[in-house]
């Protein structure tokens, strides 16, 4: 069930099955809910341009279909039996504090709050001179996203050896925050196996 905030439309589209998903850019696996319009579209902007709780709810639902989807593959362990890592994408934090916090933490938070399995290890954000990648080719946004990738040191040494992290985003475009974001991780000790996102764009 993905929610009674829903009409019945928009549940059945985001209850659609999980896909593999191919940027342009990638570093690890990508697998979205779906492509970037319709339910999927309007449960982001809810999310992070209105601020409604309900949304946050119900994207942490969709989330942790996916890490569901993922576990069935074996990728990660079942969060009902096993531990899963959630990775939240990095962004500023003055966006962040515009939005009355970082929408897709406290998406992954939702999830965890589903499945006793999953932890969310908020570990990066971006430096405040990055610019927004709205408008940005896929080499600009690479080049801004990996100058730009600054790391809790102590929480990410919390997290070397851990085998079943994952990278979570609201929406993936060419695909460069998150293969930035895994190859930062994996110079740090920390691999991420795949990342989730609620809609390719």
């Amino acid at each position: 069930m993905v929610g009674r905030q829903l009409c019945a439309e928009c549940g059945v589209q985001l209850l659609q099955p999980w896909q593999r998903w191919q940027p342009r850019v990638a570093t690890v696996p990508v697998f979205a809910a779906g492509t970037y319009g319709g339910a999927r579209r309007m449960l982001i902007l809810s999310a992070k341009d209105r601020l409604r709780p309900a949304a946050i709810t119900v994207a942490g639902r969709v989330l942790a279909a996916g890490i569901l989807h993922v576990a069935g593959l074996g990728l990660v362990p079942d969060p009902r039996l096993g531990r899963v890592v959630l990775l939240p994408a990095p962004t500023r934090k003055s966006a962040a504090r515009r939005r009355g916090g970082d929408i897709v933490t406290r998406m992954c938070h939702a999830a965890a709050e589903l499945y006793s399995g999953i932890e969310v290890h908020p570990v990066a954000w971006l430096d405040e001179r990055s610019v927004d990648s709205v408008g940005l080719d896929r080499h600009q946004r690479r080049e801004n996203v990996a100058g730009s990738i600054l790391f809790d040191t102590a929480a990410i040494a919390r997290l070397r050896g851990a085998e079943e992290a994952v990278i979570v985003d609201d929406v993936c475009t060419t695909g460069a925050t998150t293969a930035q974001f895994a190859l930062a991780l994996s110079a740090r000790g920390v691999r991420a196996k795949l990342a989730l996102v609620i809609a390719g764009a």
